[in-house]
């Protein structure tokens, strides 16, 4: 009798070789998958940043040694320990309180600033951005953060911050100078020559360096010159009246000087009562009045 059995079929050489060939570039390809996450790991571990793997509660699975220096212990020593209450003591548990509560509830707060304090002590600013790795029944399983320090970044904003507010307040008190300046003519007779536009604000301010500058200087004349105001409603009428009554409690005199056709016709249309103030036509006969009076 002939044996029906069949027999397996046999593989050629050819086929054998392309399945060492494949093994071959598979054992390649996953040596080589092992050398780059060896290489992600190491960077992770090493890198100047914070980070960290968390619990939604707060418990470690991964720190990197940036985060082991700022809480003075080992990834072995803080494994399955809550750092938060370390990283984030007193009322500063309240930010990172209401990140992990906006985290579960899937808002987003990947990008963020938190200050923490190393166990030293030492407080510092990092900025952050987190990944948060959700559960199939769409609970918070995890959270990633990545933080780098801006500290010294957030010094240097805030000193230039304050050296901008220097300079702007500098430059508020020289203009309001530039805009009331008050110029001596004499040893008895100080003028102030008025230009642009007078506010609130200004009208104050021209009160001010008058009545300072009068009393400094024992002055008994002050010349007021409009020349240079563009505009003389009520409010710079006003002003001026104002100066005008304050100048004479201190027992001195004002003329008021520059008053266009135009400014005049404005003044009467106003009502404006100029009873004990004298008034010329320009800051040059202005001054000659007050020389001569004096």
């Amino acid at each position: 009798m002939h044996d029906t059995t069949a027999s397996p079929p046999q593989e050629s050489d050819s086929e054998i070789q392309a399945l060492r060939r494949r093994v071959a570039e598979l054992e390649r390809a996953n040596a080589q998958l092992e050398q780059e996450r060896d290489v992600f790991k190491h960077v992770v571990q090493h890198a100047p940043a914070f980070i960290s793997r968390l619990t939604p509660d707060g418990r470690t699975i991964y720190a990197n040694a940036t985060c082991e220096r700022l809480v003075g212990k080992t990834s072995e020593e803080i494994a399955g320990t809550n750092i938060m209450s370390v990283l984030y003591p007193g009322e500063l548990y309240a930010a990172v309180e209401e990140y992990f509560k906006i985290a579960a509830e899937g808002g987003d707060v990947s990008d963020y600033e938190l200050t923490i304090q190393s166990h030293t002590g030492e407080r510092r600013t990092l900025a952050w951005n987190s990944y948060h790795r959700f559960g199939v029944d769409g609970t918070l399983q995890e959270v990633v953060s990545f933080g780098v320090d801006i500290t010294e970044r957030k010094r240097e904003e805030n000193e230039r911050r304050r050296l901008q507010e220097e300079i702007i307040a500098v430059q508020a008190a020289t203009l309001a100078e530039l805009s009331t300046p008050l110029i001596p003519i004499s040893g008895k007779i100080v003028a102030m020559p008025l230009i642009g536009s007078i506010d609130a604000a200004r009208a104050q301010r021209i009160i001010d360096t008058l009545l300072s500058g009068i009393s400094e200087a024992r002055a008994t004349t002050a010349i007021l010159d409009i020349t240079g105001v563009a505009v003389v409603d009520t409010q710079v009428a006003d002003a001026l009246l104002k100066a005008a009554r304050a100048v004479r409690l201190l027992g001195a005199e004002v003329i008021l000087t520059g008053i266009r056709p135009d400014v005049a016709q404005t003044l009467v249309n106003l009502g404006t009562n100029l009873e004990g103030i004298v008034t010329r036509a320009t800051l040059q006969s202005g001054i000659a009045f007050a020389m001569q009076q004096g």
